[in-house]
């Protein structure tokens, strides 16, 4: 995560927590809608989704697994750049 997108990001951190957590507590996810949600993948790729929160000027991009879950994200607001890869426990 940085809010100074001129000097890149971080190392990778690794957090364990359960994605009804993750999901409660964040807050493109925690209200449970998306104003704005579009699917821009197509065929048989990896499903991704671009989802829009005009109030907070938040956007989203996500990729998800096989399983409908969470692979990769990618958060802008006007302050931060957030981007995030999952690993689940079942699949390493």
């Amino acid at each position: 995560m940085t809010s100074d997108t001129s000097v890149g990001t971080s190392d990778p951190q690794r957090l364990d927590l359960s994605a009804a957590f993750f999901l409660a507590q964040e807050p493109p996810y925690a209200a449970g809608t998306a104003p704005v949600a579009v699917r821009i993948s197509q065929g048989d790729g990896p499903v991704r989704l671009a989802l829009g929160h005009p109030a907070t000027s938040m956007n989203v991009l996500l990729t998800l697994d096989d399983q409908g879950r969470i692979r990769e994200e990618t958060l802008t607001d006007t302050k931060h750049l957030v981007t995030r890869r999952f690993v689940y426990s079942d699949n390493g």
